[in-house]
């Protein structure tokens, strides 16, 4: 063997072994956004369902990228089932019975309001700014549509959320704060609008 072979060589080996490493390297968030504990209601019967988002993710499992280490960031989770969870969440706290269905549930076709929508973005990404800072960025962004009850016509809006924290070192549990954050505050702003245009309201005092 010629010594500008073994050189090569020599030189080669180190590079395949990274990018076979680099090929299993990814990074993942465990857990389900949720909201804190709400004040329990007497039982009564659901007002408003809020169905499962549609969403369409770009790459299955894959909710954002860590450009520092170069490795998709990703969570087995749903989001559009873990968005509308959280409307319907939102809207308890504010004295709406909602529950959360599947977007195909002929058991909740009596209810009056009936809310649904798309994740447009859920994401969370990780940069580094400097040389001993990392930047965790979240947008979590909601289409909704609710119809029914007292609406002459459907009620439309948007809702979107951005979020950002910073680290010294890209974790899971930094980016999950960052990315479920994002997605309580949005929730949060789909209620309001909900209670602002009158789609929901909750029952008068001493009901």
């Amino acid at each position: 063997m010629s010594r500008d072979v073994r050189r090569f060589l020599l030189l080669a080996c180190p590079l395949v072994v990274l990018a076979a490493c680099a090929v299993g390297n990814r990074i993942y968030i465990s857990g389900e956004p949720s909201r804190p504990a709400a004040p329990r209601r007497p039982a009564e019967a659901p007002r408003a369902v809020v169905l499962d988002f549609a969403y369409v993710a770009v790459e299955p499992g894959v909710v954002g990228r860590d450009y520092d280490q170069v490795r998709p960031i990703e969570w087995k989770g749903e989001p559009g089932k873990a968005m509308a969870d959280l409307v319907a969440s939102v809207l308890a706290e504010g004295g709406v019975a909602a529950v959360r269905a599947a977007a195909e549930s002929p058991s909740l076709d009596t209810v009056p309001i009936r809310i649904s929508g798309t994740v447009g973005r859920f994401e969370v990404n990780a940069r580094r700014r400097g040389t001993v800072k990392i930047v965790n960025e979240a947008t979590v962004s909601l289409s909704v549509t609710a119809a029914g009850g007292t609406l002459s016509a459907p009620v439309s809006f948007s809702a979107t959320s951005t979020n950002s924290m910073e680290d010294v070192f890209v974790t899971p549990d930094g980016l999950r704060n960052v990315l479920f954050s994002a997605a309580n505050a949005a929730a949060e702003e789909a209620g309001r609008r909900l209670f602002g245009a009158g789609v929901v309201a909750p029952p008068p005092s001493g009901k």
